[in-house]
């Protein structure tokens, strides 16, 4: 069944291969015990096959596993909340996929199987999920091809452009991920003394061109590195929609991944705007769920994704189709008022004026040049602008079906929350809070992030969504 283990064994093991090697090298003795290493690790591999079992029966999935010290899993299988497929490049060279089933509580509560047979995957997702799938039993079993479509009864929902990486290089996790690989590069190349001295040649070289020219170079590394990593992640990105409401996502370039979530554990979704996406009319969409293996919120292992960065105009229309409800997903929100644009614009300026107030007395002190003081409108300006943008996307609004929220400026937010999914509220007030008569209201879920905070609201208009929302819950704050 889980035929891969010698092959992931041997891979684990193959430093203390590799460093068993070069000592027989070295050595003029009887080294032959030594080639026992080899078999021995392929041997505990195929243990690890041979005495690894699955079944489903009994309302259950049961996971056995081990010889001496035997361990069994199992997991309720009405407490399934999604199936992840994943296919690395070995699995895909052999025809597999690991199979990770999420249940109830998410996090570490998911069952692994590592690896099936690709069709022995998707079947056992379409059982778990609940899919009816037609098999016709007088095909053999054979690996699907990569960016195989999905079946026919499936509804496409979205598909990759590949147009759409020009929008890589505008959000955080793109710029991130390109600083961790030039840093990870550094670091390497410092180790060598050789290449260390080409690098620190090239940095002076780079150094003692044009500012104007290091900035280009610097755009166009961080841009090329930005959608190497989109491509990567999001090549073939294709989500569908069955007839039961469930959807599939599937996605990578090198290393494949599916996702498949049942529709009775969605509650809501989730529209992130960051700065640079916004400016170019670009959007992503996310899912609100329960139980995915990897935690949403922080980006997690990204099974939360329904659209890569998109132009809104696709991302909007789809997010409507998932929740049907376009007050909810792109109607206009209720703004929480003066004392909250002020209290927005205060946190922006305030440290913005600390850093000015350091620049003035840096220039007084030492003598700073003066073009060091023209930092300081420049900070106040923008410092302005974060602020007013910050309190203009502050708002929220309650519809039939849906509790909607939205903050942020460099990472605007707009989540729209199924009102059958909230599990409980809780009203924090800070003391600058209190004293401008504000709130944050927090909905608690199973799902996602676990909260959801309708941030800077007014006293009032807090109890009064609270009342709206969940009317049998508000005598606990009243």
């Amino acid at each position: 069944m889980l035929l891969i283990h010698p092959l992931e064994t041997l891979v684990r093991f193959l430093p203390a291969l590799l460093a068993v090697f070069v000592a027989r090298l070295g050595s003029d003795g009887d080294d032959r015990w030594d080639l026992v290493a080899l078999p021995a690790i392929l041997a505990f591999g195929v243990l690890r096959w041979a005495t690894t079992r699955y079944r489903i029966g009994d309302g259950q999935i049961e996971l056995r596993r081990g010889l001496l010290n035997k361990q069994t899993t199992t997991a309720r299988l009405d407490k399934v909340r999604a199936v992840d497929l994943t296919a690395k490049v070995h699995h895909r060279v052999l025809g597999l996929a690991k199979v990770e089933i999420s249940t109830a509580g998410g996090g570490h509560d998911h069952l692994v199987l590592d690896s099936l047979g690709i069709d022995a995957a998707r079947a056992l997702r379409a059982e778990l999920l609940h899919r009816v799938e037609a098999v016709d039993p007088s095909v053999a079993a054979l690996p699907a091809p990569t960016g195989a479509p999905e079946p026919s009864d499936d509804e496409l929902l979205v598909q990759l452009d590949p147009t759409w990486v020009r929008y890589a290089p505008l959000t955080v996790t793109g710029l991130a991920g390109a600083a961790a690989v030039v840093a990870f590069v550094s670091q390497v190349l410092s180790r060598y003394s050789e290449e260390r001295t080409a690098f620190r040649d090239g940095a002076r070289w780079v150094a003692g061109l044009p500012w104007w020219v290091d900035v280009l170079i610097v755009l166009a590394v961080v841009s090329f590195l930005a959608v190497a990593g989109y491509v990567l992640t999001f090549w073939g990105f294709r989500l569908t929609r069955n007839g039961l409401g469930s959807l599939h996502t599937r996605r990578g370039l090198l290393t494949n991944r599916e996702t498949s979530i049942d529709a009775s554990r969605i509650r809501g979704i989730r529209l992130d705007e960051p700065l640079g996406l916004r400016l170019a009319g670009a959007r992503r969409l996310k899912v609100v769920t329960t139980g995915l293996a990897h935690e949403q919120g922080g980006g997690g292992g990204g099974a939360d994704w329904l659209c890569p960065p998109a132009p809104a105009s696709v991302v909007t229309p789809l997010a409507a189709v998932i929740r049907p409800d376009e007050a909810a997903v792109s109607g206009p929100v209720v703004g929480h008022g003066p004392a909250a644009r002020r209290r927005r614009l205060n946190r922006a300026l305030a440290p913005a004026l600390v850093l000015a107030v350091a620049v003035v007395v840096a220039w007084a002190v030492w003598d700073w040049s003066p073009a060091a003081l023209a930092v300081v409108p420049l900070l106040l300006v923008a410092a302005f602008a974060l602020g007013s943008d910050r309190a203009h996307a502050l708002g929220h609004t309650v519809t039939a079906d849906h509790l909607v929220t939205r903050h942020g400026s460099l990472d605007r937010q707009r989540v729209v929350l199924d009102r059958a999914g909230i599990i409980g509220w809780n009203v924090r007030q800070s003391p600058f809070q209190r004293r401008a008569g504000l709130a944050t209201l927090v909905a608690t879920t199973a799902a996602g992030a676990q909260h959801y905070d309708v941030v800077d609201v007014p006293v009032e208009e807090a109890y009064a969504v609270l009342a709206r929302v969940s009317p049998e819950l508000v005598r606990e704050f009243t």
